[in-house]
């Protein structure tokens, strides 16, 4: 007999709380195998860019001027008086360095090479110039100081190091004098030797080679730049997409488990025998698309080791389901194909099984399997008094019958009926029946679904693999509550699940391989 059995164990909100998704190296990984086109596209750009950087920029070339600058005290023992280098401090050093880079010797040295005539006149803009390209730092820690300058011209940068070099002595001699001036004769011949002295060790050479950085290392630094921000882009994108992929999320998303993972069927060249007909209250799958018969036409596929799963939940004994709504959060995720291969499988299964289009919005699954112009579920609802075997179809070749939804213009009215007190009068007309298994709108239309939560014992949810999103199930799931309440499972449909795939899922894994073992032992009879 069939009757109304509710899970045992209905699912409470408590039950569907599942910890959020961990961002840990493992889901890095993921994200960045799922998306590797940024980490190869990004680099690629970059290195293209770097390349036509090396090959598009101006040759520069750094002439280097070294000084040893020394500072001599006078030093008395006794009444013999002598010259002493002065000990060593860091800070006499700094402040020859900030005099051979000041302003009054930048303007000897633009005045003395005409730089000015390279910015049309404007001195400011040529001190601005000559700053960026000239460096004076300490060599180690010796008394050596480098002026170095850097000119698209290698005589350019060579005369103009040695030029910086030149006013510079020629500074600190001016205020040697300038100090001596008011000492006594005696006193000023040794006043000239003491103080800052410099001396060339190395005058500038023009540069052979370039002072750019080399190519090569530009374009690796552009490789490494654009793989860590096309790594970046791939997280980011990872985690702003919440489609749902794999049976991990599916669990998180619905609260129940994900049974089984279906890929994207092709359909078949339809059969000779045309469109669907109904004569003699019969129809035959092989007239609809062959994806409504994948179970028959491949037993032991992944769509078969799918809904054997899903049977398995069925018939389980804290279970003992008989009356099933298939559904799914969105138009166009597969349930209609699902419910009807469902059907198929526990039909071979050796149970009496109702197929029935419980969808009045978009009856798919009549207009695959039933004509038209052929009555059914929205008649036996509107009369009271019809017998639910005169609008039965059956399949000879499966034993599977199908209750069409009817007509289309029966569809305003009998979605009101759909669920009331007239849907109690039919269910009882099909004890008969070890299961049945009803077609239903999307879980957009909550309403409907709500009002089946109480005629029916379980839910299945299809969810189509990277469509929905963990967000969008959710919030579908919540407006019918009591179907996330009643869910047996869920199913992923339409799903691209090639090694790569398997390999960021270990549920997907394991489903993948008893998929294959299933083919595997069904290739061997």
């Amino acid at each position: 007999m069939l009757e109304a059995n509710h899970l045992q164990h209905p699912l409470t909100e408590e039950s569907v709380r599942t910890p959020g998704e961990t961002y840990d190296w493992r889901w890095m990984l993921r994200a960045l195998l799922r998306r590797p086109l940024p980490i190869v596209i990004v680099p690629a750009l970059c290195v293209l860019a770097a390349v036509a950087y090396v090959m598009l920029r101006p040759a520069n070339y750094t002439a280097v001027t070294t000084l040893n600058v020394t500072d001599l005290r006078l030093a008395s023992s006794g009444q013999d008086t002598f010259f002493a280098e002065a000990q060593f401090e860091p800070s006499f050093l700094e402040t020859q360095i900030q005099i051979v880079a000041s302003e009054p010797v930048a303007r000897t040295v633009i005045d003395k090479v005409e730089l000015a005539e390279a910015t049309g006149g404007d001195v400011e803009r040529a001190l601005k110039r000559f700053r960026s390209s000239l460096s004076v730092q300490r060599v180690g820690q010796s008394n050596l100081v480098a002026i170095a300058y850097t000119a698209r011209d290698p005589q350019l940068a060579a005369t103009v190091a040695n030029e910086v070099a030149t006013a510079y002595m020629a500074k600190l001699h001016a205020d040697r004098e300038l100090a001596v001036q008011s000492a006594s004769s005696w006193l000023r011949d040794r006043l000239r030797e003491v103080g800052p002295k410099a001396q060339i060790v190395s005058a500038a050479t023009p540069p052979i080679d370039k002072s750019d950085m080399r190519g090569i290392l530009i374009i690796a630094a552009a490789a490494v730049a654009g793989a860590v921000a096309g790594a970046f882009i791939s997280l980011v994108l990872a985690f702003l997409d919440r489609r749902i992929r794999t049976p991990e999320q599916a669990l998180a998303a619905a609260g129940a488990e994900c049974l089984g993972i279906v890929p994207l069927l092709e359909p078949a060249a339809r059969s000779a025998t045309g469109a669907p007909t109904t004569s003699s209250g019969r129809f035959d799958f092989a007239a609809a698309s062959s994806i409504l018969s994948e179970v028959a036409a491949r037993p032991f596929s992944p769509t078969w080791q799918a809904l054997r799963n899903v049977g398995v939940a069925i018939d389980a004994p804290t279970s003992r389901l008989r009356r099933l709504a298939v559904t799914s959060a969105l138009s166009g995720e597969g349930k209609t194909t699902i419910a009807a291969n469902l059907a198929l499988m526990a039909a071979a299964g050796g149970k009496r099984v109702l197929l029935v289009d419980a969808q009045p919005y978009d009856p798919a699954l009549s207009r695959a399997l039933a004509a038209p112009s052929r009555t059914g579920l929205g008649t036996l609802l509107a009369d009271g008094d019809a017998n639910l075997a005169a609008h039965v179809l059956e399949d000879p070749r499966s034993g599977v019958h199908f209750l069409p939804f009817g007509k289309p213009g029966d569809a305003a009215g009998s979605t009101q009926l759909l669920w009331s007190p007239a849907m109690d009068r039919l269910l009882h007309q099909a004890t008969g029946y070890d299961l049945v298994v009803f077609d239903m709108p999307p879980l957009l239309a909550s309403g409907d679904l709500r009002a089946a939560a109480s005629h029916v014992d379980a839910f299945l949810l299809v969810a189509e693999w990277g469509k929905v999103s963990t967000d969008e199930l959710g919030a579908a799931l919540a407006l019918a509550a009591p179907v996330r309440d009643r869910l047996i499972g869920t199913i992923l449909n339409k799903a691209a699940m090639d090694r790569k795939n398997r390999l960021l899922s270990p549920e997907a894994a394991i489903l993948a391989r008893q998929s294959a073992f299933a083919t595997a032992a069904g290739n061997d009879r």
